[in-house]
């Protein structure tokens, strides 16, 4: 694999680690492969919350010989999880599939997203695979992600640490995560090709700095990936999105929906399985400009020169991705960059039904009503 242009997987032999709990019988002091050491780990499963632990414990002192605070997980587990059900039926059954990446990804790496290589499908069984090892920490770091970032960029162990900044919202996204381990191992999540794609134009725009997933906050883009946990592999092979790319993410399902926002975004509900068709459904990213570090005192950033059409054409890009050719039947959004990069809330509106209608899709936007009293 060319350097950059993909991330080597636990399976493979480049994937080197210490043996530090002697689980292998190599007699050695030098980094060994480590998928025979996460084998071992492993199997056989865990049969409480305990050993649970340890074994995650086990995985991140190997890989980062750092250990971690598990005390939310913990907490979740004991209090808000029907652990029982979970260690005799679900978790033996994502420990199979964990042990399957060799089969299901025999080249050993993922290949980013690029221009190149705008398009990549993954089976319902490969996501699931990719999910589990998010979930247990085994990945590489993502080499876009900024220095003392790097821990934050492609695993889910900050929804573990006792201290979260918006607990409820994790509560949620642990809900949907392991109500997606329960679902994918007794095969009810709907089988339709996972599918990041990155639409391209050729019109140049000013700079922007992109991150796909900054959990465990809980603005828009958090909450929603947060609740589509077959949404999470695209964090692994989507690098910072250019000035006129987007990324879509086709048949990934939401299994919660939460109330509120940032703050007071919390648990609603857990979707029944197969209440929608989510066949058609597209997640898109379109990331908005960071306007927070401007002066808005005088004027309002969002009309800065040239900030217009980047938006513009950023939000058009998005709407008119349909990659059949026929326009989505309905975009629903709603707030784009106007929270913590500092938009205009009237402006990002007018913008992005301006570019619906470039798009000839119909635009569902959802807001509270206050912020538009008129």
């Amino acid at each position: 694999m060319p350097p950059g242009s993909g991330l080597f997987l636990p399976s493979s032999t480049s994937t080197l680690c210490l043996d530090r709990f002697s689980l292998t019988d190599a007699d050695t002091d030098e980094p060994v492969p480590f998928w025979p050491i996460f084998c071992k780990i492993l199997t056989p499963a865990s049969q409480s919350t305990s050993q649970f632990i340890e074994a995650l414990d086990t995985i991140t002192v190997s890989l980062r010989r750092n250990s971690d605070s598990y005390e939310f997980l913990r907490r979740f587990l004991d209090t808000e999880w029907d652990t029982e059900s979970f260690f005799q039926m679900t978790w033996p059954r994502c420990v199979a599939i964990a042990l399957e990446m060799p089969v299901l990804f025999p080249d050993g790496h993922l290949y980013l997203l690029t221009s190149e290589r705008p398009t990549q499908k993954f089976t319902p069984r490969q996501i699931t695979c990719l999910v589990i090892h998010q979930f247990l920490c085994t990945l590489p770091k993502l080499p876009w992600v900024p220095i003392g970032q790097e821990e934050n960029s492609q695993e889910l162990h900050i929804w573990y640490a006792s201290e979260q900044p918006h607990p409820n919202a994790v509560r949620a996204y642990l809900t949907a995560l392991f109500t997606f381990f329960d679902r994918a191992t007794f095969d009810t999540l709907p089988h339709n090709p996972h599918s990041p794609r990155r639409p391209l134009d050729a019109v140049p725009t000013p700079r922007v700095n992109m991150s796909l997933l900054g959990l465990p906050s809980a603005s828009q883009e958090e909450m929603h990936v947060g609740c589509t946990p077959q949404a999470l592999p695209a964090t692994l092979i989507t690098p910072p999105l250019k000035h006129n790319e987007v990324m879509v993410l086709r048949g990934c399902e939401a299994l919660v929906e939460l109330t509120g926002y940032v703050c007071t975004a919390e648990l609603a509900v857990v979707v029944p399985a197969g209440t929608h068709d989510c066949s058609r459904w597209m997640m898109l990213f379109m990331d908005a400009l960071e306007l927070d570090s401007h002066d808005a005192s005088a004027s309002t950033p969002d009309l800065l020169p040239g900030n217009v059409d980047r938006e513009l054409m950023k939000a058009y890009t998005a709407f008119a991705s349909s990659a059949d050719g026929i326009p989505y039947d309905t975009a629903v959004t709603g707030h784009w960059g106007c929270g913590a990069f500092g938009g205009n809330q009237e402006v990002k509106s007018i913008i992005q039904w301006c570019a619906a209608s470039l798009a000839g899709v119909k635009l569902n936007f959802v807001c509270d009503k206050v912020c538009f009293p008129s």
